[in-house]
């Protein structure tokens, strides 16, 4: 009986011993279980371009031979890329975002929220309250004038229309600056915020270009109704600087993020760089002098085959 007893207890030893050898790294190196799990991600109108190499330097341009610049053989790392230019209608749902969220902040629509519980909580704006916005009672004069501010005021308003002030449209964000990170000098003490930006950025479209980059046309109907008008929906947005494109792919990612649409450790939304353009724009046809593969600019009836400035 007691011999029994003794094999009983050592089953349950035993099993014992195998559920915690499940449980844990047994001594081996398996690395950090219960990760969060990758699955390749694939945003609305973007292309993959796939990883490949590039050769940068002087070319066909060099026609005196200086060599300024010795030709190298670069890698390109694969990327996703819009395949098309950012359209007017979609650079507007950024504007229009911008709006709610500054009349959110002044109606005070804000929810206290914490990442988890040890962390205290943060503002963070209730965007489930956007659609109860009322613009005409809370924008009224002779309501409560919350987002009255908001539009042009006075002499300002052109035939007593009530627009936005786009002035007031301002977007601010911050991002790490890895360069300088990357730069500073080793061994010494850094505080991390030195390389934290703010930036705050006025976000509305430059819709006078029209008028002021083609001075001898009539562009006055274009500043008006171009970012506008239906019409113009699916034409690419103009009148946009370096920092406003930069503001969108950072609000970009925002939204990206606030949709639960990303996985664990998902890359930004970003410009390409300058090399990541010229590849994607040679379509493989690195040697040719052109992305389309021939050496002439116009096709057999005549026609650019680009734009040229």
């Amino acid at each position: 009986m007691k011999k029994l007893q003794h094999s009983f207890l050592l089953l349950l030893f035993l099993a014992a011993l195998a559920a915690s050898c499940g449980r844990s790294e047994g001594g081996q190196l398996v690395g950090v279980a219960n990760r969060p799990k990758w699955k390749g991600i694939n945003p609305y109108g973007m292309v993959y371009v796939p990883s490949g190499s590039l050769t940068i330097g002087s070319g066909d341009e060099d026609i005196s031979r200086s060599l300024v610049a010795q030709p190298k053989t670069i890698s390109i790392q694969g990327f996703f890329m819009d395949d098309t230019e950012i359209t007017n209608n979609e650079y507007r749902q950024f504007v229009d975002w911008v709006v709610d969220s500054l009349a959110l902040r002044k109606l005070d629509l804000v929810l206290e929220e914490s990442e988890n519980d040890q962390s205290p909580p943060q503002p963070s704006l209730d965007w489930e309250a956007r659609g109860d916005i009322d613009w005409e009672a809370d924008a009224e004069e002779g309501g409560d004038g919350a987002l009255e501010d908001l539009f042009y005021q006075g002499n300002e308003r052109f035939a007593g229309r009530k627009e936005f002030d786009v002035n007031k449209l301002v977007f601010e964000f911050m991002w790490y600056d890895w360069q300088g990170a990357a730069h500073a000098p080793r061994g010494k003490d850094v505080n991390r915020t030195s390389f934290i930006r703010r930036e705050t950025v006025k976000i509305y479209p430059d819709t006078l270009t029209w008028v002021r980059d083609f001075s001898y046309s009539y562009n006055e109907p274009m500043s008006r109704n171009y970012f506008w008008h239906p019409a113009f929906d699916d034409y690419p947005v103009v009148g946009v600087n370096w920092k406003m494109a930069k503001a969108f792919c950072y609000w970009r990612t925002k939204i990206w993020n606030m949709a639960g649409e990303t996985e664990e450790m998902s890359e930004d939304f970003r410009l390409p760089t300058e090399h990541e353009w010229e590849y994607a724009a040679r379509g493989g046809r690195e040697e040719a002098s052109y992305p389309w593969g021939a050496y002439y600019t116009r096709n057999a009836k005549g026609c650019l085959l680009a734009n040229f400035k």
